[in-house]
């Protein structure tokens, strides 16, 4: 799982990150490839109900290759055999792929009948990982792609509502004040502004506005 510190800017989209697997976390099982697995975050919780975990990624991660196991470009026709994975999960790299309909396609070719897949993306988000930053989806749009693609019990949930969305945004703008001084001081901001955001989002039913997507379907 993720881990951050309660003192960090961004310790809320760690834990709705986390949530998001946890609440699709029955989707994990048999041979897992997870695409563009960076640091692989959720490997150990993966393995917990899978029965092989392998790495995807390519050589120009920001986040080092030491864990990944196949080295591979998204944008292009995965290295794998027809029909060979039972999951496939990514967390937050459609966005950093040109051709992310052409990804979710080749998904859908490499696993199993009956296997499923597990998304997250970001809506509202900032620009990160430049230049490989191309889109932001809407649940409409994720619909799309995957149904275009061949899914099937496609559900899509979204993470968060509005106050969640505007603390983060906050947050991540005042991070370079941070660093100017008052660190402490700015700390303190950040977590009371994320708790409140967490108890308000609990009142807010019917959310126009999402940090992120998560995305689950099967073949």
């Amino acid at each position: 799982m993720e881990k951050v510190s309660l003192f960090a800017h961004n310790w809320l989209i760690a834990y709705l990150n986390n949530r998001a697997f946890k609440q699709n976390r029955d989707v994990i099982k048999g041979k897992v490839l997870d695409m563009g697995c960076g640091k692989c975050p959720y490997k150990e919780e993966i393995l917990l109900t899978a029965s092989e975990y392998v790495g995807v990624d390519w050589g120009k991660s920001y986040h080092g290759d030491e864990q990944v196991n196949i080295f591979a470009d998204l944008n292009e026709e995965l290295p794998f055999e027809d029909d060979t994975a039972d999951t496939i999960v990514t967390f937050q790299a459609l966005e950093h792929l040109k051709e992310p309909a052409y990804f979710i396609s080749e998904c859908y070719r490499v696993l199993k009948k009956d296997g499923s897949i597990f998304v997250t993306v970001p809506f509202m988000w900032h620009l990160h990982e430049r230049p490989y930053d191309y889109y932001r989806f809407t649940e409409y749009g994720l619909k799309y792609i995957f149904e275009k693609a061949g899914f099937k019990d496609i559900r899509i949930g979204k993470y968060c509502g509005f106050w969640p969305v505007w603390v983060l945004k906050f947050n991540y703008y005042t991070v370079r004040l941070a660093r100017i001084g008052l660190k402490p001081m700015w700390q303190m901001i950040w977590l009371v502004g994320q708790a409140m955001a967490f108890v308000l989002d609990k009142l807010d039913r019917y959310p126009p506005e999402t940090t992120h997507y998560w995305v689950r379907a099967s073949k």
